[in-house]
């Protein structure tokens, strides 16, 4: 026998010799997984942290206006970190940002709506909402913030202030 047809018939012999393996079954994340990271990114953003706040963001960052109508500003993680006491402590006009403000009134057992999860594609239909975060899942990475609802006045003064550079 040549060399090659002994190789073949090794790997046929092996491959019927293994059990069948199937692919894992898609499931949704367990529902606790989301309010431990919205716990965890509340904790840390009322800590003023920001290399840990920033871990629970997708970058780029959109954030959206509260109504439409004004474009959305987009930011990088390196902006974010360079910025990050005025986006989301204290704004450049010396006010506390409307983000904060409402952060230190919540009280980290906000509602969190059920997401319609589609089995085929293994992924929530949208994104999820907690107060003003909007959350995306991704299988690799788990629960992270892809935009949130920005104050009107904040946005502005973002902008004008060159915070998304």
């Amino acid at each position: 026998m040549k060399q090659s047809s002994i190789l073949v018939l090794c790997t046929v012999t092996l491959a019927a010799s293994l059990p069948a393996f199937s692919a894992q079954p898609c499931t949704p994340p367990d529902p606790a997984m989301l309010q431990a990271t919205w716990q965890g990114f509340r904790t840390a953003m009322l800590q003023g942290q920001p290399e840990q706040v920033a871990r629970y963001y997708k970058f780029p960052v959109t954030l959206l206006p509260p109504m439409d109508g004004t474009a959305p500003l987009k930011i990088s993680r390196a902006a974010f970190l360079k910025n990050y006491g005025e986006l989301f402590q204290q704004n450049p006009a010396g006010e506390e940002v409307s983000m904060l403000t409402d952060m230190k009134k919540s009280t980290g057992k906000e509602y969190i709506r059920q997401m319609r999860f589609d089995d085929s594609k293994c992924a929530y239909i949208a994104s999820t909402r907690i107060e003003d975060y909007n959350f995306v899942y991704d299988k690799k990475t788990g629960w992270k913030i892809d935009s949130l609802f920005y104050g009107s006045n904040d946005l502005e003064l973002a902008k004008s202030s060159g915070l998304d550079r």
